[in-house]
């Protein structure tokens, strides 16, 4: 419970027309390829990062159900 109220906290907020977006989503998370992507923690930190990225959008819309669907609040 606590994870999940501090996700809304830190990376959920609302734009001027009231649509919610979710922040700091790195924008690419493969590995391998022509660039030889490491995995490390300097790929991953130096990544671009942007709003509603589907890597996050989906998993977040699964556990907001989940959520949900136990009767619990955030």
């Amino acid at each position: 419970m606590e994870s999940y109220r501090g996700f809304l906290k830190e990376f959920v907020g609302f734009d001027e027309n009231g649509l919610m977006n979710i922040h700091q989503a790195c924008a690419v998370a493969g590995l391998g390829g022509k660039e030889m992507r490491s995995g490390d923690y300097d790929y991953y930190i130096n990544e671009m990062i942007r709003a509603n990225d589907a890597k996050v959008v989906g998993p977040f819309i699964m556990a907001a159900l989940e959520f949900e669907k136990a009767g619990l609040q955030p």
